[in-house]
């Protein structure tokens, strides 16, 4: 019998692996709680968690790469690509935003992040409504355009940012806050028409005088949608998604036995008392800090606040599976009372994970000012693509996967494309050559992309000489090698 030919699985959602098994348990119950009362989750919800259990499923289809030299094989496993709470997706989006917000975007210019919070009663509201969210945005935003000008003395300057909505809390709630990656300045023409960076930056007193200004006008243009005050917005009882996000909001639990019950906390010791950071400053529930600043020449610095404004709602190094069958997720830092971590049941965390899957067509991360896509003076602010022979070879040898028309295909990104291709990514994050052989080191090149019912366990299956995949290894996107006889 001829020797099996060395083949090498790059398994996705390796890392994972723990809260995948506690989904796939809380998952069922949460859907089997809702019908008893009746209820049943919105469609997207349901795609979100299908998709995220079939994630680098082998079954449902790879890329096949092979070396020349030795006729190595390599399997890139297919990515669910959902929104909601992913975490290989979620980084690898991540990743892939913030390599192109540094690229593409962003000038080379001092940029400053602005986190805006809403008061709780209104988190709610901007998680089901997403025009709401943009307008309230929106006007947090032309208050802080004009603060810039003013600051600068330049009334017809133009700011520019990238906000990332994030719909999480450290604690897997339902927490809709906005992070703003906002150029330190504003752009304006000079007696000679070129156009000039102008830079201010802001102190505490500056901020607490316009969070007062964003507090008010944010209230007022909600006031002109018809709502005010603590005025709800009315959802019929059978919305499951809806129930959900209340439950989260509030930090308690929506079904099961512990129903209307807060989520279980473990308290530790070393809690400290609360403060404001400089730059940092709260009225009538609304939060405003501006103290993360980085200087024009910190593209790197750059390049990790946009990879923490866009990250996925879940760390999985945070998530431990207690004796007893619950997930701890531990928090960033200890909270004010002392709480260092919370305790989920499987359909406690998946009742949690519902609730922060973002609206279907909706978008998370927007661009205004002179960052945004129909704007004047856009094409002189964002960096200038720089020209490489070697750059041009690796994006037309690079892999990307995505679907069109209902169909997998394959090849490097489209002129325009924002995307950056899988291969790029691994050599960007990780230093990783994904086109390299793991056996000698030659260039690899793309066999075939697999997809369809029943061929990739059949061309698996003959590769590997094996019923199926090897089991994850403990941590990591990892990686399992098969060598021949």
């Amino acid at each position: 019998m001829r020797a099996a030919m060395p083949v090498t699985v790059e398994l996705r959602g390796a890392g994972d692996r723990q809260l995948r098994e506690i989904v796939r348990e809380g998952f069922p119950q949460l859907v089997r709680e809702l019908a008893r009362h009746g209820r049943a989750l919105p469609r997207h919800v349901e795609r979100e968690f299908k998709a995220y259990l079939g994630c680098g499923d082998a079954a449902l289809g790879f890329a096949w790469l092979e070396c020349g030299s030795c006729k190595h094989h390599r399997l890139v496993l297919f990515s669910c690509k959902t929104r909601g709470f992913c975490p290989s997706c979620g980084g690898r989006r991540m990743a892939e935003g913030a390599a192109n917000l540094v690229d593409k975007v962003i000038p080379r210019v001092a940029t400053r992040q602005w986190v805006l919070t809403v008061p709780w009663k209104r988190r709610w509201l901007l998680a089901r409504r997403p025009d709401l969210a943009d307008g309230v945005l929106r006007a947090a935003l032309r208050a802080v355009e004009r603060w810039y000008r003013g600051a600068t003395g330049r009334p017809g300057g133009r700011c520019g940012s990238v906000t990332a909505i994030q719909r999480f809390g450290s604690a897997v709630n339902l927490n809709l806050h906005f992070h703003v990656v906002h150029i330190d300045g504003v752009f304006d023409r000079g007696a000679d028409g070129a156009l000039r960076f102008f830079r201010a930056a802001p102190t505490t007193e500056d901020i607490e005088g316009l969070v007062v200004e964003i507090a008010l006008g944010c209230e007022r243009w909600l006031a002109r949608q018809g709502v005010a005050g603590d005025v709800e917005d009315a959802e019929p009882d059978d919305d499951a998604q809806g129930v959900l996000q209340l439950a989260s909001l509030g930090g308690t639990v929506a079904l099961g036995e512990r129903a209307g019950r807060k989520v279980r906390r473990v308290v530790m010791l070393g809690g400290k008392e609360f403060a404001l950071a400089p730059r940092c400053a709260t009225f009538e529930g609304y939060n405003v800090h501006a103290n993360v600043a980085l200087p024009a020449h910190d593209r790197k610095g750059l390049e990790r606040l946009c990879r923490y404004v866009l990250r996925p709602p879940l760390a999985v190094d945070r998530i431990e599976r207690r004796p007893d069958g619950r997930a701890r997720v531990g928090m960033k830092r200890v909270w004010s009372d002392g709480t260092g971590a919370i305790e989920l049941s499987p359909l406690e965390l998946a009742e949690k994970l519902a609730a922060i899957v973002p609206p279907p067509r909706a978008n998370q991360v927007l661009y205004h000012g002179v960052l945004a896509g129909n704007a004047a003076w856009r094409k002189e602010v964002v960096p200038k693509a720089a020209s490489s022979a070697e750059a041009a070879r690796e994006a037309r040898l690079s892999l990307r996967l995505v679907k069109k028309d209902g169909k997998r295909r394959a090849g490097g990104p489209a002129p325009g494309d924002g995307s950056i291709c899988w291969a790029e990514l691994l050599k960007r994050v990780f230093a990783v050559d994904g086109w390299a052989c793991p056996s000698c080191g030659e260039r690899m090149h793309l066999r075939a992309v697999v997809d369809g019912a029943g061929a990739p366990t059949r061309i698996l299956t003959g590769l590997l000489r094996a019923r199926g995949p090897p089991v994850a290894p403990p941590e990591g996107e990892g990686r399992a090698v098969y060598a021949g006889a």
